[in-house]
């Protein structure tokens, strides 16, 4: 697995963490606050290994 893959992955599991957090009952706010954050930060790093249009197409939630 690729970095790019890695970061993708990484990426798709926070969204994931963060539309969980966001159904809680009482969400925590500080567990969102950094769940975003990271994510973010997962976001940067790709676009530092992708171009922009790629990384755009690679960042795209996924419909289930």
């Amino acid at each position: 697995m690729t970095i790019v893959e890695r970061l993708i992955a990484t990426h798709r599991m926070l969204e994931h963490e963060i539309r969980r957090e966001l159904r809680r009952r009482m969400p925590d706010a500080f567990r969102l606050a950094q769940l975003k954050k990271h994510k973010l930060a997962v976001k940067d790093r790709l676009h530092l290994h992708l171009p922009a249009s790629a990384a755009q197409l690679a960042l795209v939630p996924s419909r289930r």
